[in-house]
């Protein structure tokens, strides 16, 4: 039983990692509500800019981590 644990955790994982945001969406977020203060229009433009910065900071993580795995044998 405790081998299959991972596998009922996982999704409960995924949701808490996916639901979080960025530094830098957060960052936009606060843009965009000060925009639309302004302006009076809500674009999401700075939010939609950090998430896009915050994929990429993930993946770059990503593949340094995986570029300094040894490899198997």
């Amino acid at each position: 039983m405790k081998k299959y644990a991972p596998l009922f955790a996982a999704p409960f994982l995924l949701t808490v990692v996916a639901c979080s945001d960025g530094p830098a969406e957060n960052a936009g977020e606060d843009m965009d509500e000060a925009v639309e203060e302004v302006t009076g229009e809500n674009q999401d433009t700075f939010e939609n800019a950090g998430e896009e910065m915050d994929e990429a900071v993930d993946e770059a993580e990503e593949a340094a981590e995986d570029a300094t795995d040894e490899p198997s044998r």
